[in-house]
């Protein structure tokens, strides 16, 4: 794209930076396996916001990942009291069974997510 400066009126090749992505990084497997990998480091409940953190994936993903293929396979917690005096939505999370293989479960949900 060609771009005029104001100051100069010089004319110069304007380039917008490309954004680099990690191979595989939209790739919900990999999401999902990097998910469960955290769940199984925790041996106790967990915040949607700390396996964000640990993963180095949004909240919003998190959540929706959970909650669209991973509800079946994990315990969920959801503070009752807390969403009836605040409103907020707070949930915590753990593995029904710690000793579960995560190369199985992938394979399971890989035909749910190509089917």
């Amino acid at each position: 794209m060609k771009v005029v400066c104001p100051h100069c009126n010089k004319e110069f090749e304007f380039q917008k930076p490309k954004k680099q992505y990690q191979p595989g990084e939209h790739d919900p497997l990999t999401k999902l396996r990097k998910i469960l990998e955290c769940l199984k480091t925790h041996k106790e409940w967990v915040w949607i916001r700390r396996i964000a953190k640990e993963t180095h994936l949004k909240p919003f993903s998190v959540s929706y990942l959970v909650d669209k293929y991973l509800a079946n396979y994990l315990e969920i917690l959801e503070p009752e009291e807390v969403l009836e005096t605040t409103g907020i939505k707070m949930r915590m999370f753990k593995l029904k069974n710690p000793d579960i293989n995560i190369n199985t479960l992938l394979e399971e949900l890989k035909i749910r997510i190509n089917s």
